[in-house]
């Protein structure tokens, strides 16, 4: 057999995957849409109208999953024969030459895919894996439901919690607040909430949820090795050979280390043959082996696979694993890039989730996350000399227009300054450097325009020491700090005056050293 590695089999279950991730996506952008709308109403008559749409939501959740995983017979077909085709890409020669040289008589169809047990077992395991996905497909309408009430309720809650303690402050300030920022942050939140959590795919029987993408992930790779397995299996045996090699590898599983080495055969027959250099070895049956566990030879992440013997042919020889350090390096990479890949994703998701909620606060600071994760990602990619594979980063309906605004809004974007009960720890002290007085934000307004204008992600850097200062007095790192400017308005000594300010900032830190450059009430 043909050995597929463990990137091989991914890159098999792959085009799967990226349907569940395209679906999760669309789920939860177009749950999110159902929110842009109703600020006015009250939190009550806004929690009925809501639930209201539930019905309707329903609806347009099965279209999106019927639309997108309809093409799912057609993926795991392709997935399985693909298997089938990498794994006796090895064996299927060696076997035709036996044939050829007369050591063992031709099976009764030439083609591996046209086999009889072969095709057999390719559609048994074609049917087991489609009923599974059904199984994610229901899970998955069951979960967005459920996650769309629960947004309903913590929005309502939290807003309730928001509003009880800004009456306290207005009782104490005379002070009356709109509720429309409110309900904003209160869905934010939940919105949040909802995304941290997902949609569930697949409840297991230890009650741990799995995301849709990554239980068809784990599943289809296992269905795909399994599936190797038995064709190279029914193959051996559609050429009348039974015997085969367990491969051998360093670290081997408890339940898999007994038998590396060793002959067994697929029909649980035991007995001695002779190889192609006339040495007797013994042969036992698969049976007495840990096979069939899920930990066991062959079984969920078993690195072991079957080489096949041809008695009278076939010479064993105990081969290394080919360049297995370079091999595990490289998958090793080929994770932490699809780590990388998912944490960018992840951040589109969530920055189109709001955007799609109408919360354009929310849209301006998840797009920044967006821009970081691209950057690790890309300097990822660059230190290793990866290949980016940006497909694996797209969102589905994250198109041009909302990653367009996702530019500008990193550009120029507006910082809130909190007024509630917690406002202070909202604001910032603001240093005027011609007299030395400290002053603070309005409550309730905000930095405009703000913006980069030297450091971490322009074309201009900090002045010499200026960064490695701040990390050194601050923390965060060096490469990381910037140098920011916008628009707000100063309480001063009870009024309200503009003014251009200039800070820095860290994504560690924060925002630090605030200073007004200008009055912008003088001209």
């Amino acid at each position: 057999m043909a050995k597929l590695t463990p990137e091989e089999i991914l890159r098999l279950s792959e085009p799967i995957e990226k349907v569940y991730s395209d679906t999760v996506d669309a789920l939860l952008i177009n749950m999110a849409k159902h929110f842009n709308s109703g600020y006015s109403l009250s939190t009550q008559e806004w929690e009925i109208r809501k639930l209201a749409e539930l019905g309707q939501l329903n609806k347009e959740s099965v279209e999106i999953i019927a639309g997108l995983t309809g093409q799912n017979p057609t993926l795991v077909q392709a997935a399985l024969e693909n298997a089938v085709y990498a794994a006796t890409r090895d064996t299927e020669p060696e076997l035709k030459k036996a044939v050829k040289e007369g050591h063992i008589a031709p099976p009764d169809i030439d083609n591996v895919i046209a086999s009889k047990s072969v095709s057999q077992a390719l559609k048994a395991y074609d049917v087991q894996a489609l009923d599974k996905l059904n199984l994610v497909n229901t899970t998955m309408l069951e979960s967005t439901l459920e996650q769309y009430r629960k947004v309903i309720v913590n929005t309502a809650n939290i807003e309730r919690q928001m509003q009880a303690a800004q009456d306290i402050l207005n009782t104490q300030t005379g002070r009356v607040v709109a509720g429309t920022a409110s309900r904003t942050e209160a869905l934010r939140q939940a919105l949040s909430q909802i995304h941290n959590e997902g949609i569930t795919g697949f409840v297991d029987r230890s009650g741990r949820k799995w995301s849709p993408e990554a239980y068809v992930n784990m599943d289809i790779r296992t269905t795909v090795h399994n599936t190797a397995i038995e064709a190279v299996k029914l193959r051996q045996q559609d050429y009348g050979v039974e015997i085969f090699r367990v491969s051998r590898h360093s670290g081997a599983r408890p339940l898999c280390y007994p038998y590396q080495g060793r002959y067994f055969s697929w029909n649980n027959t035991s007995g001695t043959f002779t190889d192609g250099e006339g040495k007797r070895h013994r042969y036992s049956p698969l049976s007495s082996t840990s096979y069939g566990k899920p930990a066991g030879l062959f079984g969920i992440n078993c690195g072991h696979h079957p080489i096949t013997v041809i008695p009278g042919v076939s010479i064993p020889r105990d081969r290394t694993e080919q360049d297995k350090e370079e091999n595990d390096k490289a998958y090793a990479e080929s994770q932490e890039q699809r780590r990388l890949e998912r944490e960018v994703r992840y951040a589109k998701q969530k920055a189109a989730m709001l955007d799609a909620a109408g919360d354009k606060e929310g849209f301006a600071k998840e797009a920044a996350r967006v821009k970081q994760k691209q950057v690790d990602y890309n300097a990822f990619c660059k230190q290793t000399g990866r290949t980016k594979r940006l497909d694996r980063t797209q969102v589905f309906e994250y198109n041009r227009d909302v990653a367009g605004r996702t530019r500008s809004a990193l550009s120029k974007r507006e910082i809130s300054i909190g007024r509630s009960v917690g406002a202070k720890a909202a604001n910032y002290d603001i240093v005027e450097p011609d007299t030395g007085e400290v002053f603070r934000f309005a409550e309730g307004t905000r930095i405009r325009d703000a913006h980069a204008f030297a450091g971490k992600g322009t074309k201009h850097p900090l002045h010499e020491g200026v960064a490695e200062g701040l990390s050194e007095q601050l923390g965060g790192k060096p490469e990381n700090w910037r140098h920011m400017k916008g628009h707000g308005t100063i309480d001063y000594h009870g009024e309200e005056r503009p003014a251009e300010v200039h800070w820095f900032e860290e994504e560690t830190v924060g925002r630090v050293k605030f200073k007004i450059k200008r009055w912008e009430d003088e001209g």
